[in-house]
């Protein structure tokens, strides 16, 4: 009997947090969240999802400008309507995230190696210069990881995208790798083939453009604030130190 009676407890505890981080991505409720402030009304927000907690909501909101689209964590207070934009703690001092969605990260993985029982997740831009440092200052040190590539050209860096294009052309992960060390080991520049015209902006191929589209995507989930930028299997972000050194989070 105290068998029976501690599984159902656990059980409703179990369901009970499950509720309690349950997220809200229903078109009509997140419309009628919407419209409880006016600046969640503006076209250039987008709310992808909600927790409702007693006295508030937290909001997942895609904020959308000519130089591209930011995540915002929003707070709106139930009582008054009003919203605040930015970081939020609990009484514990630990700080209040939205959960990141794991398919939108892995699905803008341009390709992956090793076979470490720590996954990690690196976004980098080919043509960065401290990204090129880090993959030198790391090279042959990650044994522990599965490492998780995923590529994000910086707007000023105007040579990154046909490198991600040449990168792209690999058949396989190994052939990728390859070419991407090539590239920030070796200072290759094979990839000028891919440029007809150094005065206008590179033109991706169909499925090149596609992977940006979800990369694009992945690093905004992460929050990428700047490359390189390392997170762990958590999407926790890491530093280069904490990665080589094993004071992981």
């Amino acid at each position: 009997m105290k068998r029976r009676l501690l599984a159902l407890t656990t059980i409703l505890l179990f369901l009970s947090t499950l509720h309690a981080t349950e997220i809200i991505t229903d078109t009509t409720k997140l419309q009628d969240i919407r419209s409880k402030n006016v600046v969640l009304q503006d076209p250039a927000f987008e709310i992808k999802g909600a927790i409702e907690k007693p006295d508030s909501y937290i909001l997942k909101l895609v904020a959308k400008s000519p130089r591209g689209s930011q995540l915002l964590t929003v707070f709106l207070d139930k009582k008054t309507l009003e919203i605040y934009i930015g970081s939020g703690y609990d009484k514990e001092g630990r700080p209040i995230t939205f959960p990141k969605d794991a398919q939108t990260i892995k699905e803008g993985v341009a390709f992956s190696y090793g076979t470490g029982s720590k996954d990690i997740y690196i976004i980098t831009d080919p043509e960065c210069p401290y990204c090129v440092r880090f993959e030198k200052a790391v090279n042959g040190k990650l044994s522990d990881y599965t490492v998780h590539v995923i590529l994000f050209p910086l707007s000023f860096h105007k040579k990154a995208p046909a490198m991600i294009e040449w990168i792209m052309q690999g058949k396989n992960d190994a052939e990728k790798k390859e070419k991407f060390e090539a590239l920030m080991l070796k200072g290759s520049t094979k990839y000028r083939a891919l440029v007809k015209d150094d005065k206008k902006p590179f033109v991706y191929s169909p499925a090149v453009q596609e992977y940006r589209k979800r990369s694009n995507q992945s690093s905004m989930e992460l929050n990428m604030r700047g490359t390189p930028a390392i997170y762990n299997a958590n999407f926790e972000p890491l530093s280069q130190d904490q990665l080589l050194n094993g004071n992981k989070r």
